[in-house]
Order: C-alpha cells, then sequence, then structure tokens
C-alpha cells in the first residue's frame, strides 16, 4: 500500500513539474505579444482561482470548515506559496540575470532539506543529499548561470526571498496532522494570492498590462492568439500544477517533492524548444541529464521505517 501511494505521488509530483515548466513558455508568448510579465500573473492567479473556486462550489469539500481550522496555513499559503514567489522572482529579476534569479529560486529545496532536517529531526540520507548536489549543479548547468556576472544585493535579496517562498509551498502543503483537501488550499490560496497581486499592480509595485488586443502571440510557429494561450496558462500551468501538487506532497513528503519539483526546469527547457524554437545547448542537455539523474537518485531513496517501540514481557 505505501509503495502505491509513493508511486502515485511520485507521477502526480512529476505532473506538476512538467505543468509548471510550461507556464514560461505561454507567459513567454504574451509578454513578446505586448503584456507584462505581472500581467500574465495576474491573469494567470485570476483565471485559476475562479476555476478551483467553482469546482469548489460545486463539489464543496468542507471549505469552511477548513478556513475555520487552517485559516493562518491559508494565508500564508496564499500569500508566499502562490503570490510572493512570483512577485519576489519578477523583482529579482530587475536587479540580476534571468539565469541568476533561476538559481537563487530553486534553492528553495535545499531549505525544505534543512527545515525537514533541522526542524523536524527527520534524518536526511546520505543518497538523498548527494541526489539534491548532482541535481542543483545540473541546475546551474541548465541555466548556464556564468553568463551573468552583474551581481547586485536586491537581485539576491529577492531571489533568496523566492526560494524561501517556494520552500513554503513545500512545507505548508506538507504540515503534519493536516485535514486540509487539496482543492481547497489551492483554491482559497490561489484566490487569496490573485488578491495580493492585484492590489500590488492597484498601488503600482507591480506593472500590469494586460493588452486584449494583443496580436501575433505565437506557440509552435502558429499565432494561437492570447485567448487560447492564456486558458492554457491557466488551465494546464496553474490549475493542474498545483493541484498535482499538493497531492503529491501529501504522499511522497516535502523534501522529495521538493527536488522531484527540479524536474521543472527540463520541462521548461523542452517546451521552449519546442514552442518557440529555443534550442537548448550541448551543455543544457548534459545539465538536464544530471537533474535527471539527482532526482532519480533521491526519488529511489528508501525513506527510514519508523523503530516500533519496544514491548517488555509482563511480569
Amino acid at each position: 500500500m505505501t509503495g502505491g501511494r509513493t508511486g502515485v505521488g511520485l507521477a502526480l509530483a512529476v505532473v506538476s513539474a512538467a505543468t509548471f515548466g510550461l507556464s514560461g513558455p505561454f507567459a513567454k508568448a504574451l509578454t513578446d505579444a505586448g503584456w507584462s510579465a505581472s500581467g500574465a500573473v495576474l491573469v494567470r492567479m485570476g483565471g485559476a482561482a475562479a476555476v478551483l473556486l467553482v469546482i469548489l462550489a460545486l463539489t464543496r469539500p468542507g471549505v469552511l470548515a477548513a478556513i475555520r481550522a487552517d485559516a493562518p496555513a491559508l494565508v500564508l499559503y496564499g500569500a508566499l506559496a502562490v503570490a510572493g514567489v512570483q512577485v519576489a522572482f519578477f523583482n529579482a529579476l530587475l536587479y540580476v540575470p534571468v539565469a541568476i534569479a533561476l538559481l537563487l529560486e530553486f534553492l528553495g529545496p535545499i531549505l525544505v532539506l534543512a527545515w525537514v532536517w533541522l526542524v523536524r529531526r527527520e534524518p536526511l540520507g546520505a543518497r538523498t543529499i548527494f541526489g539534491a548536489v548532482v541535481a542543483l549543479f545540473g541546475l546551474s548547468l541548465v541555466v548556464q548561470v556564468w553568463t551573468g556576472v552583474e551581481l547586485r544585493w536586491e537581485g539576491i535579496a529577492w531571489g533568496l526571498a523566492a526560494a524561501v517562498c517556494q520552500a513554503s509551498y513545500f512545507l505548508l502543503a506538507d504540515r503534519a496532522g493536516s485535514s486540509t483537501p487539496p482543492l481547497v488550499l489551492a483554491g482559497v490560496g490561489m484566490t487569496l494570492g490573485t488578491v495580493v497581486v492585484a492590489l500590488l499592480g492597484l498601488v503600482g509595485v507591480l506593472p500590469v498590462v494586460i493588452d486584449t488586443a494583443a496580436t501575433g502571440v505565437f506557440l509552435a510557429g502558429v499565432d494561437v492568439g492570447w485567448p487560447v494561450t492564456a486558458a492554457l496558462l491557466v488551465l494546464v500551468s496553474s490549475v493542474i500544477a498545483y493541484l498535482a501538487g499538493v497531492a503529491a506532497i501529501r504522499r511522497i513528503g516535502a523534501s522529495r517533492g521538493s527536488l522531484v519539483a527540479l524536474l521543472e526546469v527540463i520541462a521548461s527547457a523542452v517546451a521552449s524548444w519546442l514552442l518557440l524554437d529555443q534550442v537548448p545547448t550541448p551543455v543544457q542537455a548534459v545539465g538536464g541529464a544530471l537533474i535527471l539523474g539527482g532526482v532519480a537518485l533521491t526519488i529511489t531513496t528508501r525513506r527510514p521505517a519508523a523503530v516500533e517501540p519496544e514491548v517488555m514481557p509482563a511480569a
């Protein structure tokens, strides 16, 4: 039973990473057509929130009870795991190259491992640690971190904030004893995140440009238009990605789930190649292989079995 649960969890984690990875090409097609990055984020989150709220209204999986019992965690999830990671990442891009910002954001799995080890007191096997190091080295090759040399402290600070927010996504979804259904966590969190980003846009912190007259929104060389691209961004890279991610973390845990999430970088590179004609370099291909190898090491590591208490014979 445990093996089946783990297998399903790993499959869901891969689906989540792959669908999250598609968000970059979808958003790039919109920004190339005149949208701002924050505009794409707001439509992505707002559309996903609307879809999830409709599903919640139809299924009613104890939303009010979950809000009463888990309100602080839901607020943190919406503010940090949904809105925070995107706001921090886009602000980091104002000061450092994309490669540096990506590398900083994907330090999130290391923060998850540190939290699990130091706070939860869960031991980490040598194989897991080695796999994480290999995967992160592969990540540095994929993003080609050496291509950007300008490092400003503001960009580093925002990038590290993105890593913290990314780590919160895994840790908040993997709280011991939480009974909040994944659909409620994703739906309420997405709604709160949308409110945060909308408010930041209204006060001018984030430049929100949504051009409904935009043309030339190309995917795989075909002008599919902004409604189709926005729909893909909402349904595939948000609704499916978040639901699959939360469900996966509940089955395989935060540490393993966060490392599998590194596959998002590979998915994004492959999708950019197929949809935007951005051909990966040989070095990026090697980096992708290392990420796969590192993740394979971590997901095939056996979790330490729980130690049964010793029962003393009756006198």
